[in-house]
């Protein structure tokens, strides 16, 4: 009887899990640090300007920026799904691109996806409710606008995504909107130096949807889906990505050469050699989904290594 037990017990441990597998793997964590790391910028550009940095603010705004970019990534899966965007099973695609599988695999249903999400849009709302109070309406305003423009992406009836403005909205929710908000949260005020740092990883969010949106061009055309490489189609939509990512270094090294940056900001090149082996896969595999990993895996990298060097950089320059 007590082996019984002890192999009941081992099914539920297993079973336990198994379920907390699915529900990460629905989280698509890999893609956290573009929640994240723009304000950790934002942050530093605070800090340099008025030398002011509260470490129980910047944990709160992690925190709710990462709730958003979790939420946001289970919303699109979500409505993906149900609009009938992302139903080929993960075995069959690239597992950079489309959504996270859970759906297609029927290992959880839209509903559950909808409600978690829910959720981690509510801790973010009363992080931000919190911060509005303690800081200013400020944070109000900006965590309003990146709930719009989130939101705009994939609901009805804007569905940006569907309408070829999806990636610009990315680029200012990821960007400006996440730095601008960062800062204000540090200092009280908005910072012209924080939005234009923010054009940094706002350009490297557009770059990583157009490479990810690459490998779905057969199931969003199939969809009606007209992003921007749908309506561009493979062969453009291949030189836009190859110029959007090459932009990002001029961006960064203008930004430099104009005086808007400083001098140690260059250490952001230092991800620009698994930049050209992403340029390199696009350029010659950019018809197969599957032989697309590497390219996508190569952005998720460039994005975290481009933003990290760059505030690393950003940091030295008011410390050597």
């Amino acid at each position: 009887m007590s082996i019984g037990s002890r192999d009941v017990r081992a099914s539920t441990a297993a079973d336990v899990v198994l379920r907390l597998r699915v529900w990460t793997r629905s989280f698509r964590l890999k893609f956290l640090p573009q929640g994240v790391l723009p304000v950790l910028l934002g942050s530093i550009v605070a800090w340099r300007e008025t030398g002011q940095f509260d470490l129980a603010f910047f944990t709160l705004a992690i925190i709710g920026a990462a709730c958003v970019q979790i939420g946001l990534t289970m919303l699109n899966d979500a409505l993906d799904y149900v609009y009938g965007t992302d139903r080929s099973e993960t075995a069959k695609e690239n597992p950079y691109s489309g959504g996270s599988g859970v759906l297609a695999d029927h290992l959880l249903r839209p509903g559950e996806i909808l409600a978690v999400a829910t959720l981690f849009y509510l801790v973010a709302a009363m992080i931000g409710a919190y911060l509005t109070f303690r800081v200013g309406i400020g944070v109000f305003w900006m965590a309003l606008l990146g709930l719009f423009l989130s939101v705009s992406y994939s609901v009805k009836p804007l569905r940006l995504s569907h309408r070829g403005l999806g990636e610009l909205a990315m680029l200012m929710g990821y960007g400006p909107t996440i730095t601008l908000g960062a800062a204000y949260v540090q200092t009280g005020q908005f910072s012209v130096q924080a939005g234009l740092a923010g054009l940094l990883p706002g350009l490297l969010m557009w770059s990583m949807i157009l490479v990810n949106e690459i490998p779905d061009y057969h199931d969003d055309v199939r969809a009606e889906k007209r992003n921007l490489i749908v309506r561009l189609g493979l062969l453009r939509g291949r030189w836009l990505y190859i110029a959007s990512l090459s932009g990002v270094y001029a961006f960064v090294f203008g930004g430099v050469v104009s005086g808007a940056f400083p001098a140690w900001g260059l250490l952001a090149f230092g991800s620009a050699l698994i930049a050209f082996r992403s340029f390199r896969v696009v350029y010659r595999r950019y018809r197969d989904p599957c032989a697309m990993v590497p390219a996508n895996k190569g952005m998720v990298l460039v994005y975290s290594s481009t933003m990290m060097l760059f505030s690393l950089g950003l940091w030295l320059s008011n410390m050597v």
